[in-house]
This record gives structure tokens, C-alpha cells and sequence, in this order.
């Protein structure tokens, strides 16, 4: 029997502090991307058609997310994405819904209140949606885990979405068609950093 490592201490250890490589972290994002190009562009397609419209966006945002974790997994395990992949995301719509729901109305509230509190909410939940996707955590606890693995190394995470933000902003800069690919890319990278600091059990 496979043994699954205790997720609670692995977070408890992180938020004592750890290092993050942001070059190795986007270089093995980059590394996971190259892996399956063609089926995470198709894929981004149906993302961008989603995320484009608000109402549709804020329903389904969580579900896309999930569908990328799961679609970088298989690549990051060798495996062949498929059609089905595209739709993953369902496999666990309520949580992620959920989930998308809260982190939304959370950083509005602290971008309406102050700017910073919104800010610090938007970083410190980046990894969220992995802990309701690989460790099936609820929306709350899933906040709380994410919040506290963050909480290890704020300035290297926040750094790290910097330059993803960036980086996207480019991809939408080159007519749009660029994020495209740097969408994607960012959830290759926020998975690597992920499961270099916590790991993601199979």
C-alpha cells in the first residue's frame, strides 16, 4: 500500500520557511509545458472563451483551474492528455465553484477596504485550488493550507506571480494570441512551485 504523507505537517514545515528557486521553478514550468504544447493551447482556447466573460469566469474559473492542474499531472507523469482531460475539472466542479467564489469575494473586499489586504489575499491563495484538486481539502481549509504555505516565503511567491503576470500581460500585448501559451505556462509553473515546496502525491 502506498503511503501518503501527512499533509498537514508538510504544510506546517513549509510555513516555518523554506527556498524557492524561481529559475529552476520557471524553468521546470517551461520543461512541463514542452511536454504536451499542442494539447494545452487547444485547451486554452476553451479557457480563454470561459474566462473571458465575467459571469461565466466567476462560475467556472475554478473548474478551469482544475483542468489545467490535472492536465500538467499527466504531463508531468508522461501520460497522453486527451479530449476527456479538457473536462476534469467537473470531477470536482462543487469545491472548485466554491472555491473560486470565496478567494473572489475575499480579494474584492480587501481591494474595496485597502488595496494591500486584496493584494496579500490574491498571493496568498494562489495554491488553493491544488489542495481542493490533489489532497480533496475543502474551499476553507483549502484557503487556510495555502494561506500558511505562502506564508514560508511570501516575497519569493510574490516575485514568482510577478513575473507570471508579466509574462502574460506580454501575451496579451502580442494581439492577444500570446496568452494563449503564457496562460498555460503559468500553471505549469505554479504546479512546479507547488510541488517543490509541498509535493503532490499520485
Amino acid at each position: 500500500m502506498e503511503v501518503i504523507f501527512n499533509i498537514e505537517k508538510q504544510v506546517e514545515e513549509a510555513s516555518l520557511g523554506y527556498k524557492l528557486s524561481i529559475e529552476s521553478t520557471l524553468q521546470r514550468g517551461f520543461n512541463l509545458f514542452r511536454k504536451a504544447p499542442t494539447e494545452f493551447i487547444i485547451f486554452s482556447v476553451l479557457a480563454a472563451l470561459i474566462l473571458s466573460n465575467p459571469l461565466s469566469g466567476l462560475l467556472l474559473g475554478g473548474v478551469v483551474m482544475g483542468s489545467y492542474f490535472h492536465m500538467v499531472h499527466m504531463a508531468n507523469r508522461d501520460r497522453q492528455i486527451e479530449i476527456p482531460d479538457f473536462f476534469r475539472g467537473f470531477d470536482k466542479a462543487g469545491n472548485l465553484i466554491l472555491l473560486n467564489l470565496l478567494i473572489f469575494l475575499t480579494v474584492l473586499l480587501g481591494l474595496i477596504l485597502l488595496i494591500l489586504p486584496g493584494l496579500y489575499f490574491s498571493i496568498s491563495y494562489v495554491f488553493a485550488p491544488l489542495f481542493v484538486w490533489f489532497y480533496d481539502k475543502k474551499p476553507s481549509e483549502a484557503i487556510r493550507l495555502s494561506r500558511l504555505t505562502v506564508s514560508g516565503n511570501f516575497g519569493q511567491i510574490f516575485l514568482l506571480l510577478i513575473i507570471l503576470a508579466g509574462i502574460n500581460l506580454l501575451g496579451l500585448m502580442a494581439l492577444g494570441v500570446g496568452i494563449l501559451l503564457t496562460l498555460p505556462f503559468s500553471y505549469c509553473v505554479i504546479y512546479a512551485a507547488f510541488d517543490d515546496i509541498i509535493g503532490i502525491s499520485n
